[in-house]
């Protein structure tokens, strides 16, 4: 009971703060906000949904393979994106991403499996939005002196260097082995059998140079189209006091956090970035929470056309439909 109640009380954070800044926050000024939005950016950002869609399936597509799993074409797994995006948009943390497994369940492909490529699909999602969050750092040192300014930028380029560094190395076993085996000399020995036993489970993953480089460059086209469907938000709301880093550094931050199980399709957590964000450039708090509902209109797409699809497409109970 007390594990209930402690998932649902994480669960509300997010709705909690979306409640607690709109007490605070003019409701009439959110509204005026909204009347002077430039609505072409926003039906722009809307219409690259397809692009945003197939790169994801091309790197699902890539993983699969590479797991031995015999992927379908890119068309079917676009078609078990679009639900799964449905499904994570309507669950807490994203959770029923997860869901799409079922999709491709066969005697050939296992569930556990299929699990593990959703994970590391996810896990080059966090790479990629961790680099953007860095690089927004930067943002932050627009105000200080030009020798802390570019220690700061120096640092955040360096890290975002070494994330996507280390996303290849850890894709690919032999570099993997090495690292982990590394980082097992310093683990206190009581440690040792936790540590070997969350390594193991990285033994079914073995992909070559050239696909872990095809997926870092589909991970990068995956932030690149979020990045420009963010940016087409702001530019709709004649955002121009915000520096281009400081929005890649907010998409990066929304979306961390969006994956943690504190709030359904960013609620209050994306509220709290954006007016964060916004005050440091001078923007009140109405014109962070307008910019909010715009971007709840991408979720709101998703969930939508989703939906349609999984209408269209159920999940399948045994096995995995045909290649259509």
């Amino acid at each position: 009971m007390q594990r209930l109640i402690l998932r649902w009380a994480l669960r509300l954070i997010g709705p909690a703060l979306f409640v607690l800044f709109l007490i605070r926050t003019d409701v009439s000024a959110i509204v005026a906000s909204l009347r002077d939005v430039h609505w072409i950016p926003v039906v722009l950002s809307l219409a690259l949904m397809p692009f945003f869609i197939v790169i994801k399936a091309w790197r699902w597509h890539i993983i699969l393979a590479e797991l031995g799993l015999q992927p379908p074409s890119i068309w079917m797994l676009s078609r078990i994106y679009v639900v799964g995006l449905f499904l994570g948009g309507t669950t807490p943390g994203q959770s029923g991403d997860f869901v799409k497994a079922l999709y491709l369940r066969s005697p050939e492909r296992k569930m556990p499996s299929l699990l593990f490529s959703i994970f590391v699909e996810r896990l080059c999602d966090v790479a990629a939005m961790a680099v953007m969050a860095f690089i927004g750092l930067s943002a932050l040192a627009a105000s200080l002196d030009t020798q802390s300014r570019m220690t700061i930028q120096t640092t955040t380029t360096l890290v975002a260097v070494v994330i996507f560094a280390l996303l290849p190395m850890l894709l690919i076993r032999r570099s993997r082995v090495f690292v982990f085996g590394m980082i097992r000399r310093i683990v206190p020995q009581r440690f040792c059998k936790s540590y070997d036993g969350i390594t193991g489970q990285f033994e079914a993953l073995n992909i070559g140079i050239k696909p872990a480089l095809r997926l870092v460059v589909a991970t990068m086209g995956s932030a690149l189209s979020t990045a420009i469907r963010i940016w087409l938000l702001f530019a709709a709301m004649n955002v121009d006091r915000v520096t281009l880093s400081a929005i890649l550094g907010a998409t990066g931050q929304i979306s961390l956090l969006q994956a943690l199980p504190i709030s359904v399709s960013g609620i209050g957590i994306r509220d709290a970035v954006l007016v964060a964000l916004l005050r440091t450039y001078q923007y009140p708090d109405a014109f962070a929470l307008a910019l909010s509902g715009l971007f709840l209109l991408i979720n709101v797409e998703h969930i939508i056309i989703g939906f349609m699809f999984s209408l269209r497409y159920p999940i399948p109970s045994e096995s995995a439909p045909a290649d259509a």
